[in-house]
Formats: C-alpha cells, sequence, structure tokens
C-alpha cells in the first residue's frame, strides 16, 4: 500500500519555500471579488453511482478507468492523470468527468446562461457514459447512496489526494461517517454566480436559509447496505457526520458570531476567509508532490509559521478551502451542495429551481421567509434525514409548505422554457411524495429491486 508519509516526504533542498513570501489576507480576499461579470451563469455537477451491472456492488476502478479513456476517445477529451492512473478526462471548454474516491462518477459541466444548454451537454454525456458503460457491464444510478455495498468493501481509487484524506478526515471530531461520505454517496451540486460582495452575503443567507428544505425534497437514500430504513436521507446523515470543523462550520460559528446580519455584508468575504483560516490543514502540493500535514496546523498557522519550510501560497489557500465541505460554499461563485443524487432530470430541475429564485430581489425574499431562523437550521437539518418535508416549522408552515412557497416564487420567474424542467419538483409537491417516501411506501427490500424501481 502506498505510504504517504514516507513516499511523500519533502526534500526541502529542493522544494522547500524559503524564499518566498506567505500569501497575505488582501491576497486570499481578491480571490473571491469577481471581476466585472456581465450576466450570471449556472454550472452543475452531476454525481451518479458506478454498479456492476451483475452484482451490483461498486464497479471496480480498472472498469471505470477504462470507461472514462473511452469516452475520452469518442469526445476527443484530454485524459486527465494523478500519477500514472486515470482519474478523469475534460473537454476543451472544460466541461469534465471524474471519479470520485469510491469510483462515483462525477459530470461536471462548464457555467451555460440557459438551462437548454446544461440539458443538452448533460445528455450528449450521460448518452456517451451509458452506452460504453453497458460494454463493461456498469451501470449508472442516480441515488444518494450505494445500495448494495458496504463500506468496507469499497476500495478508495488511486489518486493521492484522496489516499491522505482517507487516513486523516475518518479521525476528525464529529467524522465517524467520513469514509462513508468518501466511498458510498453521491449528489447534486448547483453553482451560481454572483455579483459582488453583497449579492455574495444575501445569496449566502438566502441558501443556506433554505437547504434543509432543499434537501429534504431531494430525499432519496432510505435504503442502503442492502437494507430499507426508516430515513429519508442517508446520504446527509453521512454528511452531518463528516467532521465538524469543515462541514458544519456556518451552523457552530459563523451564525453565533452574527456573520449574516445585515451591518455584515460587505464583509462576508472577510468573514467567510476568517472561518476557512480555522480549519485545519489535509495537505499541500509541491513540485508534484504531496506533503501530508493531517491536522498538524490551521491555515493561520501556516500563513504565520509555515510547514517544514514552506510558506503559504495562493495555491495552498485554494486546495484548503476545497477541503471545506458546508452546505453552501463560497468559491469565485456559489457552491449549492447538499441534495441526494437523483435522476438527470430532478438535476436539471434544481438548476431552473435556483435560476428562478435567484432572478428574484434576494433582501425581499429573506423578508419573506423571516419565519425562518438561522440558528434553526441544524434542528431542522437533523429532522430532514428521518423526516424527509414532514416536519413543523411553526404554527402556519410545515417542510411541504416551505417548499411549495420557494417553488412558486420560483416557477414565476422563470421563463416559459425554463418552467417546463420544473415538472420533477412539480410532482413531488403535487403528490408530497419524495423519491425516498416512494421507496419506502414500495418496501422495496432489495438492492436490485430498488435499481429496478430507479429505472
Amino acid at each position: 500500500m502506498l505510504n504517504l508519509e514516507t513516499e511523500n516526504k519533502p526534500d526541502l533542498r529542493i522544494v522547500s519555500d524559503n524564499n518566498s513570501a506567505s500569501v497575505t489576507l488582501d491576497e486570499i480576499e481578491k480571490f473571491y471579488c469577481p471581476k466585472n461579470k456581465k450576466e450570471f451563469l449556472f454550472g452543475l455537477e452531476y454525481e451518479r453511482l458506478s454498479l456492476d451491472k451483475n452484482t451490483l456492488e461498486n464497479a471496480s476502478y480498472e472498469k471505470m478507468s477504462a470507461i472514462i479513456s473511452h469516452f475520452a476517445k469518442i469526445l476527443d477529451w484530454d485524459l486527465l492523470y494523478d500519477k500514472e492512473n486515470i482519474i478523469g478526462a475534460i473537454s476543451n471548454d472544460c466541461s469534465s468527468i471524474s471519479l470520485e474516491p469510491g469510483c462515483q462518477m462525477e459530470i461536471s459541466l462548464s457555467p451555460k446562461k440557459d438551462i437548454l444548454e446544461i440539458d443538452l451537454e448533460l445528455t450528449k454525456i450521460i448518452s456517451v457514459l451509458d452506452e460504453i458503460a453497458s460494454f463493461y457491464d456498469v451501470i449508472f444510478l442516480g441515488y444518494g447512496l450505494t445500495p448494495k455495498s458496504a463500506v468496507d468493501d469499497i476500495k478508495i481509487i488511486p489518486k493521492r489526494r484522496y489516499r491522505i484524506m482517507n487516513e486523516y478526515l475518518p479521525y476528525c471530531k464529529d467524522s465517524e461517517l467520513c469514509t462513508k461520505m468518501m466511498r458510498q454517496s453521491a449528489g447534486i451540486q448547483v453553482n451560481v454566480d454572483y455579483k459582488d460582495s453583497v449579492d455574495a452575503y444575501l445569496k449566502l443567507k438566502f441558501l443556506n436559509l433554505i437547504m434543509p428544505f432543499m434537501c429534504a425534497l431531494c430525499a432519496n437514500s432510505p435504503f442502503e447496505n442492502n437494507v430499507l430504513s426508516s430515513n429519508k436521507t442517508n446520504r446527509a446523515n453521512v454528511w452531518r457526520y463528516t467532521g465538524s470543523s469543515r462541514c458544519n462550520m456556518f451552523y457552530q460559528n459563523i451564525f453565533k458570531n452574527s456573520f449574516f446580519d445585515f451591518n455584515k455584508e460587505k464583509n462576508v468575504f472577510k468573514n467567510y476567509i476568517d472561518e476557512i483560516l480555522n480549519v485545519p490543514m489535509v495537505y499541500i502540493e509541491r513540485d508534484d508532490k504531496i506533503i501530508p500535514i493531517k491536522g498538524k496546523l490551521n491555515f493561520r498557522e501556516f500563513m504565520k509559521e509555515g510547514f517544514l519550510g514552506f510558506k503559504a501560497q495562493m495555491k495552498d489557500y485554494i486546495l484548503h478551502q476545497s477541503l471545506c465541505f458546508p452546505d453552501v460554499r463560497l468559491k469565485k461563485y456559489i457552491e449549492i451542495r447538499n441534495h441526494d443524487s437523483s435522476n438527470p432530470q430532478m438535476a436539471l430541475a434544481l438548476c431552473a429551481f435556483y435560476k428562478g429564485l435567484l432572478n428574484c430581489d434576494i433582501k425581499k425574499l429573506i423578508r419573506k421567509f423571516n419565519f425562518l431562523k438561522l440558528s434553526d437550521i441544524e434542528k431542522y437539518n437533523k429532522l430532514l434525514i428521518s423526516f424527509g418535508l414532514d416536519f413543523k416549522v411553526n404554527k402556519s408552515f410545515d417542510g411541504w409548505s416551505v417548499a411549495a412557497k420557494l417553488f412558486n416564487i420560483a416557477k414565476n420567474k422563470l421563463s416559459t422554457k425554463d418552467r417546463s424542467y420544473l415538472t420533477p419538483i412539480l410532482n413531488i409537491l403535487k403528490t408530497r411524495k419524495t423519491s425516498a417516501d416512494i421507496i419506502i411506501d414500495y418496501n422495496i427490500n432489495t438492492a436490485f429491486d430498488l435499481v429496478e424501481f430507479l429505472k
């Protein structure tokens, strides 16, 4: 087995940074400042589970790397490697496919203006991937958690980043389910632009307020390890226990510090950075070598003290903030991350949903939903795991009525063309049944029945 501690031990005579200066807070803040964006774009990152067609166990890395290689040849994409190992492929316009730690397949689309553009590219990629996969007896499943393979039966793919995450993250505070997150989970992420610090602030606040209801609306993982549970979304439960310092930092720190008070609008980047600096570091890279840190210091300490002769660089910060996992994450855009994977139609529905919502005046939206309190978000996050949208917010609202209110606002801000993509969400709200509710009602009790049901 690869030993990162010894194989990647840095040669300080060659790769130390003693002659360079540490990155400054001002330089980091500039990373978040948008540059005169003329139009707001949307991106989609869509994960599906990769399963052996005959056993429904997780597909092997060998098969998945062959599928990627075949895919890249057909579409004339460039292969992506970690050392000699294939880990993905990328197009000329930076759309990509890549493997998550347990061989989940992620499709990441370059930003688009229209949902139709997202639809066309996603449909093309899925069509080619699915056809190639059938040749290798692999199927891709839009579902939140592996239905059959247990966490200990799934090998981490040969990617150095994942190996070192696997060696360190499971031993952090409140991270007992981190290995399940890495190996078993699959989700949908929608990326949205912001125009300035105030816009970023308002979108972060509003999206954090509604995230529990969106997560519950997408509940699609009651079945795991060949057993049907009473939970609506076991994937969300896994993420609650993937490390409090890097997953739930908003609830534990930012909300308590009144991060989202309106007088904090213009300081959103500084305040966000301040929280990221406190998160323990996992590793840095130099000259294509990985230098493990494994929580020995946080980024603030790294900026002040360095580590083994290395100084904090901008690329280190960008890597570090990508290893922090709040439900709504700030980069040069905003990532809305906490949705169970589902079919492609649901992924497109979420793109349309957020497009409609974020076309509104966000300040007015926050006032419309002033009955939702940031201090209650963690309570809702715990309730939705077991109950989906079947929980009370107050005397007037339950989870379903909040989701319906959001839906109606989004629908009214979309063109007729974009509105048609909302049909999967409309059907959920009409029947008051998420995918998880239906799976539980049907009492599905084998992985093969689940796959047949989800086709």
